[in-house]
C-alpha cells in the first residue's frame, strides 16, 4: 500500500471519504461470501473478499501514517489491548463457561469504556436499515419495551399490512404509502429477531435465490430457443415454478 500511494496515481489522490463507500461495498461482499461457505461449503470466495476488506484496512492506515497519526501495527496493538481487556474470563482469573455470562461481560466492559448515553437508543453505528432495526429493538427490549410473546408480534404484522393495504385502497401520498410499509417492515424486523433470525441475512439469502432461479430461467428459455423477456408472464411463471419445484 505503501509503494501504491506513492506510484499510482489513482490510489495517490484517494482520501479516507473517497473509499469510504467502496469499503461498505466490500463489507457486504463479505457478508455474500460468508453466507456462501455455510450454505453450500465454498469458502474460497471469502478468501477473497477478505483479502479486498483487509487492503482497505491497509488503505486506511498509510493514509493514517502519511498524516502522523497511526499506523497498521497501532492498529493491531490497539485491538489486541481491547480483546484481551474485554475477556478477563480468558487473560485473567476470572472465568466464565457461559456464553450468556460472557455477553454480558463483554456489555458491562463496552459500556464502561464508552461516554455515558442520555438515551438507550444512542451509539447505534450507521448500519443497513434491516440491521439498524434489529438494534432500535434490541436497544428497546433491553428496557422492557418490547412483545412479549411471538404471537403478539404477528398480530402487529397483521395490523400494519392491513393500514397499509387501506392506505393502497384509498390511493393514499407517496409520503403515508413511505411510512405504513416502513412500520411493516420494521414489525418484520421485529419477529425476525424474536425467533432469533437476522432480517438481513435472512434478504440477502432470498436475493440470491430468486437471482439464481432467474438465471436458470433465462438458460431453459434459451434451450427452448428463446429469449425469457420474450415469453408472456404466464409461460415465464411456469417456467419459474417448475425451478422451483426442482429444487425442494
Amino acid at each position: 500500500m505503501q509503494i501504491l500511494r506513492e506510484e499510482c496515481p489513482w490510489d495517490r489522490q484517494q482520501t479516507p471519504g473517497s473509499i469510504a463507500p467502496c469499503t461498505l461495498e466490500e463489507a457486504h461482499e463479505v457478508l455474500e461470501a460468508v453466507e456462501l461457505a455455510e450454505s453450500d461449503g465454498n469458502w474460497e470466495p471469502l478468501k477473497e473478499e477478505l483479502g479486498d476488506l483487509l487492503l482497505h484496512i491497509a488503505f486506511y492506515a498509510r493514509m493514517a501514517e502519511e498524516q502522523g497519526a497511526f499506523d497498521l501495527q497501532a492498529v493491531f496493538d490497539a485491538l489486541v489491548a481491547k480483546m484481551m481487556a474485554r475477556h478477563p474470563h480468558v487473560f485473567g482469573e476470572h472465568k466464565l463457561h457461559q456464553a450468556d455470562a460472557v455477553l454480558q461481560q463483554w456489555d458491562a466492559i463496552k459500556a464502561k469504556e464508552k461516554p455515558e448515553r442520555s438515551s438507550v437508543m444512542d451509539g447505534i453505528p450507521p448500519l443497513p436499515a434491516l440491521a439498524y432495526a434489529r438494534k432500535v429493538h434490541q436497544r428497546a427490549r433491553s428496557i422492557g419495551f418490547d412483545w412479549q410473546q411471538t404471537d403478539e408480534v404477528i398480530e402487529k404484522i397483521r395490523e400494519e399490512l392491513n393500514e397499509f393495504i387501506h392506505e393502497l385502497d384509498i390511493q393514499a401520498s407517496k409520503e403515508r404509502l413511505n411510512d405504513e410499509f416502513g412500520d411493516l417492515l420494521f414489525a418484520l424486523v421485529n419477529l425476525a429477531d424474536q425467533l432469533e433470525l437476522d432480517a438481513e441475512t435472512c434478504l440477502m439469502h432470498t436475493n440470491r435465490k430468486f437471482a439464481s432461479r432467474i438465471r436458470r430461467m433465462e438458460t431453459l428459455a434459451e434451450q427452448n430457443g428463446t429469449a425469457l423477456a420474450e415469453l408472456p408472464l404466464k409461460a415465464q411463471q411456469a417456467l419459474y415454478q417448475q425451478i422451483k419445484n426442482q429444487h425442494e
